[in-house]
């Protein structure tokens, strides 16, 4: 009988030292559920005319983080203008917040080129004419 109550009391010992984290209120997990794209996205830019290609932003990414990125989008002012800014979307959400690493930016030199990534936000959002979560 001592047995039992002893083993009771490292127990209830161990409950009240440890102490979780997590959100009771959190959405359950489904691996199946994909976020969107934009939570998945970095925006980017480049020097002033000093561009890159789609294939040596996917091998920068890829080397560093493996066969990570779903698509790249390249994106300049004027239609005969060169690409100016763009936007990278990951296969998984957490890349964004891992190349990022806690700041608001980060600079990559890239074949010799500045390549400034940051969070993506979607434009009619940024500019107060999309939907309020």
């Amino acid at each position: 009988m001592a047995q039992s109550c002893s083993s009771a009391t490292v127990s209830s010992s161990t409950e009240a030292r440890v102490q979780s984290k997590l959100n009771p209120f959190a959405k359950d997990w489904n691996p199946k559920e994909r976020r969107s794209e934009e939570e998945r996205s970095l925006f980017f830019t480049f020097s002033s005319g000093h561009p890159l290609g789609r294939s040596q932003i996917r091998r920068f990414f890829s080397e560093k983080y493996g066969n990570c990125v779903e698509k790249i989008a390249l994106r300049s002012k004027g239609p005969e203008e060169t690409p100016q800014f763009g936007q990278v979307v990951f296969k998984k959400s957490t890349l964004p917040l891992l190349i990022l690493n806690g700041k608001d930016e980060v600079k990559f030199v890239i074949d010799k080129r500045s390549f400034w990534c940051k969070k993506y936000q979607d434009r009619n959002i940024r500019h107060g004419n999309g939907r309020q979560n």
